[in-house]
């Protein structure tokens, strides 16, 4: 928990810098770094939870299940209200506190004298419906955490969302003022590659899939071992590799898992080697992981999960199912697998729109008509923050 002086000298006071704030996110700083090449930026407000800070909240919401221990952790009043407290203390420290806030994420609260921009992947209302599981909490506790994210919200001077997804349900369940939220998406974290494998136009004898995430049940991997049974019917000699989890199930024939993989290399070859890269998230609000595999041009089954839908267009960019469809699954594999011309010619669309739309530069981009304005003013405070 500290603040981080920009690299380039910092602006005097009133000069209409901005405040960076996040509680700490694998996409954090490659926002951050674009946001500080084009905005004077006062400081990088590190807002999450001291070491001494993590035990008390672990102290008070310790569940027997570490699943269920986890939810608790990330949900809990008591760290929302010191993550907000290291914000709040930070700002003071900063070399411009009336500098407008630009906050990843609104699982803190910090504003600041010129008001807050909120920067939001999914709103709790979401992930409620969605995955009960990111949902520990019942009666007042619950109501406390809508409250407090409504407050959030409405105040802000304005809400980027990752997805169209996001917006309505920002529009619709927490009352914002559609003209104060604006879809910006997401980039592909750590630069594009410039070449991708070749991959063949006929189906080969042993095809491969590829899943990655650390979410196995979230992101669907049940059913996509439930379909892949069936693709082997259809290809015998398929081979499924799972990486960033190793789910307790039983063994399955062709399923490979290789859990967490750290070596950049391994899995720049494991993209190269992929036939098809599947994500049946049940519920994504949006998985960076299919901008990588954009990237790499692999061809993509996934699901119209949540913000999936702005990234991956059925047909045009790959192969898009229900979610919670084993057997759409399946016939969605099959068909990519059986026809590589066709599935080769969505993947490279969909590399191509990474380029185009989906770099941290073409997120600033669409965020720049709410930036240009509030840095030229260099002042301004959002409405009252009480829920409605």
């Amino acid at each position: 928990m500290f603040l981080e002086p920009r690299r380039t000298p910092t602006r005097p006071s009133g000069s209409g810098g901005l405040l960076l704030a996040s509680r700490g996110d694998a996409l954090t700083p490659f926002l951050f770094e674009e946001l500080q090449r084009r905005y004077p930026v006062v400081g990088v407000l590190h807002t999450d939870l001291s070491r001494w800070q993590r035990v008390a909240v672990a102290a008070t919401t310790f569940r027997p299940s570490r699943v269920r221990w986890a939810e608790h952790f990330f949900k809990s009043g008591l760290g929302y209200a010191l993550r907000s407290r290291n914000a709040e203390l930070l700002r003071r420290r900063s070399p411009d506190p009336q500098a407008p806030v630009f906050q990843v994420h609104a699982l803190f609260d910090v504003t600041g004298g010129g008001g807050s921009l909120l920067y939001v992947d999914c709103t709790h209302r979401q992930s409620a419906a969605s995955w009960p599981a990111w949902n520990p909490l019942r009666g007042r506790a619950l109501e406390r955490w809508y409250a407090q994210e409504t407050a959030a919200y409405r105040a802000a001077r304005h809400v980027f969302s990752f997805s169209t997804a996001t917006r309505d349900s920002l529009v619709d369940e927490y009352g914002v003022d559609p003209a104060r939220v604006s879809v910006v998406g997401a980039g592909a974290n750590g630069g594009l590659p410039e070449e991708v494998a070749h991959r063949g136009t006929s189906p080969g004898p042993a095809p491969n899939l590829l899943f990655i995430g650390n979410d196995f049940a979230r992101k669907g991997g049940h059913d996509l071992l439930t379909a892949f049974a069936q693709v082997r019917a259809r290809f015998p000699g398929a081979t499924l590799r799972l990486v960033g989890t190793r789910p307790e199930v039983p063994a399955q024939p062709g399923v490979e898992v290789l859990g967490r993989v750290h070596d950049r290399e391994l899995v720049a070859r494991l993209y190269a080697q992929a036939d098809v890269f599947v994500l049946p998230s049940v519920f994504d609000p949006f998985p960076l992981v299919l901008l990588e595999a954009m990237a790499r041009g692999v061809p993509l089954v996934t699901t119209a999960s949540c913000g999936i839908p702005d990234l991956v267009r059925d047909q045009v960019e790959g192969h898009v199912v229900a979610a919670n469809d084993p057997a759409g699954l399946a016939a969605a594999l099959v068909r990519s697998l059986a026809d590589p011309a066709h599935s080769s010619s969505m993947a490279a669309t969909a590399r191509l729109r990474v380029r185009e739309e989906f770099t941290w530069q073409r997120v600033v981009d669409r965020m720049a008509p709410v930036l240009d304005e509030l840095v030229r003013t260099g002042t301004g405070r959002g409405p009252d923050r009480s829920p409605r």
